[in-house]
């Protein structure tokens, strides 16, 4: 069915503030699950909400700065979701880097965070060099070799500034992220093949057999999950590894990163994304491979689609979901 974004925002907002979440707070993490839908990202997008409204209830605890420089800054999210303790986090780094040329942010205690790419966006949108990561829940991704998973599908986001649209990361640091295996359950379909090991080591077909993912380039993208397990893991005092988990991992506290570059401080910023846009322009100009028609860089796929649904104005959600959405 279609339906206008302002109503499905509205609407993802009402749930939120009927759930104790503040107003302010409400229009960044609606604003998180709605930006999935529009980049085409339905995994990261309105089907992953329902999920989110039945953990929030009550009034939420206050974030809390428990360590503090010139250019680093300790968040305890205090159980809060992370699509709005990270939006304070960036706001709070960008400060630093704007009078040190780097701030650093690390969170603990917070719930889900859907996107970090989200972050680095709207970090390189106001002209600064964003890397944003935070733990992706119980382990899920095998080793290269193995089966068994032993990190989270740990997300990170990047935002370069250019002249134009940013260059934009947003990538699970897993072959595919867990979401999928959610996508294939609701919707009665199969895994994508050769992604997901069953409990034998085989792959799986069916997203109840989905025991583990393969992480993203083998050895290389395993070391960058395992570095991301680590800042926003034992760096935070957080347990990690499987045997040393209990209890439920959608309400675990999880850990954060956010990284923030001011490129004033080595170069000027107009210089900056000129030479970025230059750049862009190369690799997109160069010579294609038989059967590809168009060279894209990261994120311009997502911001494509996404300007493509905010002219139309509307989106295509599914009846059933769209009942779940509006009952709140």
């Amino acid at each position: 069915m279609k339906l206008k974004i302002s109503q499905i925002r509205k609407t993802l907002e009402k749930t939120l503030k009927d759930k104790g979440i503040p107003p302010a707070e409400a229009k960044v993490i609606a604003a998180e699950y709605l930006e999935g839908e529009l980049q085409g990202k339905p995994s990261h997008g309105l089907m992953a909400f329902p999920s989110l409204a039945e953990k929030l209830g009550g009034k939420p605890k206050k974030v809390k700065i428990l360590k503090q420089t010139h250019a680093y800054v300790l968040f305890d999210a205090n159980g809060n979701v992370g699509a709005s303790v990270g939006k304070q986090a960036a706001d709070t780094a960008i400060k630093m880097a704007r009078r040190e040329g780097v701030g650093l942010a690390l969170i603990k205690n917070m719930t889900t965070w859907l996107r970090p790419g989200t972050i680095a966006q709207q970090i390189a949108g106001k002209g600064f060099v964003g890397i944003v990561a935070n733990n992706g829940g119980k382990p899920m991704t095998a080793p290269p070799g193995g089966f068994d998973p032993v990190i989270g599908t740990n997300p990170i986001g990047i935002g370069i500034p250019t002249s134009k649209e940013p260059i934009l990361v947003d990538m699970a640091t897993s072959t595919k992220a867990w979401g999928e295996v959610r996508k294939a359950e609701r919707f009665g379909k199969n895994l994508p093949p050769n992604i997901y090991f069953d409990k034998q080591g085989n792959f799986a077909v069916k997203p109840k057999d989905a025991h583990s993912a393969l992480p993203a380039g083998s050895y290389k993208g395993f070391a960058l999950g395992l570095l991301i397990e680590i800042l926003t893991g034992s760096l935070l005092g957080r347990l990690m590894g499987a045997h040393q988990m209990k209890g439920d991992y959608r309400t675990m506290g999880r850990g954060g990163f956010v990284l923030v570059i001011s490129p004033g401080k080595s170069t000027s910023l107009d210089k900056f994304k000129k030479a970025n846009t230059r750049l862009v322009k190369e690799i997109k100009s160069s010579r294609k491979t038989k059967g590809i028609k168009e060279i894209l860089v990261p994120g311009e796929k997502a911001m494509k689609t996404r300007a493509k649904n905010l002219k139309k104005g509307y989106l295509e959600i599914e009846k059933k979901l769209w009942e779940k959405l509006s009952a709140g």
